[in-house]
């Protein structure tokens, strides 16, 4: 069996988890976590960053969204 189809896959309830533990996006929870609300609060934040330290924390945000799009679809599960 490959090694592929013997791994762990992560669930969206996992993906959810992982988001709402990432620091930076706090100021962003959504909840119930909702991948397309929470990257329209990271962007609505990045056009009224009126600061370097807000363009920074949006940064970070933007960085913490992009990892977990690559978790998804890598390892989440999607019943089809």
């Amino acid at each position: 069996m490959s090694d592929r189809k013997t791994r762990r896959a992560l669930t969206r309830e996992d993906l959810a988890y992982l988001a709402e533990q990432a620091r930076a996006l706090d100021p962003y929870v959504v909840h119930p976590w909702d991948h397309d609300r929470l990257w329209a609060a990271v962007l609505a934040a990045q056009m009224n960053a009126t600061t370097r330290a807000d363009r920074e924390a949006v940064a970070e945000a933007r960085g913490a969204l992009q990892i977990l799009d690559a978790i998804e679809r890598h390892f989440v599960r999607h019943d089809r």
